[in-house]
């Protein structure tokens, strides 16, 4: 696989339900062979900037332009109204837009749905996303986005369970997303 380098685009939005922000990306790559990502920057700055990203994959392709739609789900400071995106053509401050009837799988997604379990009132939820349609890479998301644990003893054991596993596709975010939701006890 070839190094990630800044992908161009022609337009990022940005769309808020709760403390996450859905980054939606379209553009164009130079043929079907790239892959495209969000990443966190390494910029070490509050409120956390991203990456727009491109990666060619191994093989031969077609040569002619082929555009995509990127949507990647983020952890956002909810006071935070703009989020910046770096991309190859310099940087977008994009305005945070409120989620509309067209994302309600998402909020749904997001907010969990009507018939998911009582917890106990200490418990912290959380969602993780994989456009892969990777379990894995989709838990290991959503224990990353559970707010930090302010146990206090040393040897406090912390209890992550599943309580939702499903996925979001098509739309006009272009959703290709396992999503998997989380709560978290500490005992």
């Amino acid at each position: 696989m070839s190094r990630w380098e800044l992908a161009s685009r022609s337009r990022i939005r940005a769309f808020r339900e709760g403390p996450f922000v859905l980054i939606v990306a379209e553009g164009e790559l130079p043929n079907p062979g790239y892959e495209v990502d969000i990443a966190k920057s390494l910029l070490r700055i509050f409120p956390q900037q991203f990456n727009l990203l491109r990666r060619a994959k191994p093989g031969i392709f077609p040569q002619h332009v082929t555009p995509y739609r990127y949507a990647e789900t983020v952890r956002y400071p909810e006071d935070q109204d703009t989020i910046t995106v770096h991309h190859a053509d310099g940087t977008d401050r994009v305005d945070i837009e409120p989620t509309g009837k067209e994302l309600a799988s998402f909020v749904a997604a997001v907010r969990g749905g009507a018939d998911r379990p009582a917890l106990p009132a200490e418990a912290q939820e959380a969602i993780g996303l994989s456009s892969k349609l990777s379990f894995d890479e989709a838990f290991a998301n959503a224990v990353a986005n559970l707010p930090p644990s302010d146990a206090i003893l040393a040897d406090a054991l912390a209890r992550v369970q599943v309580l939702e596993i499903g996925g979001l596709f098509g739309g006009f975010a272009g959703f290709h997303h396992l999503f998997v939701r989380v709560s978290r006890t500490i005992t």
